[in-house]
C-alpha cells in the first residue's frame, strides 16, 4: 500500500476537522498563520492549566514541557482572539458532507486564507494528554492528622 504524501494528510486533517459537528466540542481545529501549521486542541487539554496558563503547582502533567509551552501560548493566543489563529469552520447539522462539498469547502479555507498545503505542516502530539491533582499537600495532611476524629468530640 502507497504512503500517503504530505498534502494528503492535510487534506484529509482538514476534512476531519470540517466534519465536525458544531454541538461537539470535544476537539476543536485551528491553523496558525505565524507558524504556517494546522493544530487542534482538545478540551481536556484546558485543563492542564490554570486561568494564566500555568500548570498548577499541585498538578502533574503527562505533556513534556514543550507540548506545554505550546498549547498555553496558542490558548492564550486564542482567547486574545490573535488573527493569525483561524478557527475551521464547523458542520451544521444540515450541511452537505459529501466529499465534492468537503473538497469545495477545503479548497475554498486554502485560497481565502492563502495556506499553501506543500509548506504548511501539522502539529501531532504523540503524547496522551493527562493530569493528576495532589488534592491534599503533606502540610495539611499533617494538619489533618493532628486533628480529633469525628467521633472523639467530647475530649
Amino acid at each position: 500500500m502507497d504512503e500517503i504524501t504530505k498534502e494528503e494528510q492535510i487534506e484529509n486533517w482538514l476534512k476531519i476537522g470540517f466534519t465536525q459537528p458544531e454541538n461537539l466540542l470535544s476537539e476543536i481545529f485551528y491553523y496558525d498563520k505565524r507558524d504556517n501549521q494546522f493544530f487542534s486542541i482538545l478540551i481536556s487539554d484546558y485543563f492542564q492549566f490554570d486561568e494564566d496558563y500555568n500548570i498548577p503547582k499541585n498538578a502533574n502533567s503527562s505533556y513534556s514541557e514543550d507540548i506545554l509551552a505550546v498549547l498555553a501560548d496558542r490558548m492564550k493566543r486564542i482567547e486574545n482572539d490573535d488573527k493569525f489563529i483561524i478557527p475551521l469552520e464547523r458542520a451544521r447539522e444540515d450541511e452537505d458532507n459529501t466529499a465534492e462539498y468537503l473538497n469545495q469547502k477545503m479548497e475554498t479555507f486554502l485560497n481565502l486564507n492563502a495556506i499553501n498545503i506543500t509548506t504548511a505542516t501539522i502539529w501531532e502530539v504523540d503524547q496522551i494528554g493527562s493530569i493528576t491533582f495532589k488534592l491534599v499537600d503533606n502540610e495539611s495532611q499533617a494538619t489533618i492528622k493532628k486533628q480529633k476524629s469525628w467521633w472523639e468530640f467530647w475530649k
